[in-house]
């Protein structure tokens, strides 16, 4: 008889350490679901910020192209009346080189001030993005390792 209770207590043991870690696992995808569902509201947050920082650059974007051509066609019309007025052809291919020059300058400038904008609009969209992905994988990091 004394070997049926050894294999009873065994049993239960056993049956006992099986539920434990069953209820261990159980708890532990619960937790990385319920972190998962944490990190998508989250990533959702970013991407909407990262929404909001585009359309407030793009705004400048538009409001900086349309100041850029507003200038390019008020020099274009100044050359043209300073063309009209010119006599002598020498005049005119001195006026044209200068025109020339001052607008190479012109958009070289201009250029850089979009390229400005360019990088503000990258670094401010992909802020959010970058700061979200990086919790993302630090909380899957710290839940896996745990």
């Amino acid at each position: 008889m004394s070997s049926k209770k050894i294999k009873l207590d065994v049993d239960t043991d056993v049956t006992k350490v099986a539920a434990d870690i069953a209820t261990k696992s159980f708890d532990q995808a619960e937790a990385v679901f319920n972190k998962a569902g944490e990190v998508a509201h989250e990533n959702v947050q970013a991407f909407d910020a990262a929404a909001s920082a585009f359309k407030s650059r793009a705004a400048d974007l538009q409001l900086k192209a349309m100041e850029i051509a507003q200038s390019n066609v008020n020099n274009a019309f100044a050359f043209a009346r300073q063309a009209v007025a010119v006599q002598a052809p020498t005049d005119l291919f001195a006026l044209n080189q200068r025109f020339v020059k001052n607008q190479m300058d012109v958009y070289s400038k201009q250029l850089a001030e979009m390229n400005e904008l360019f990088v503000l609009l990258a670094k401010e969209t992909a802020k959010p993005v970058q700061e979200g992905m990086t919790r993302t994988w630090g909380s899957f990091g710290k839940n896996f390792a745990a």
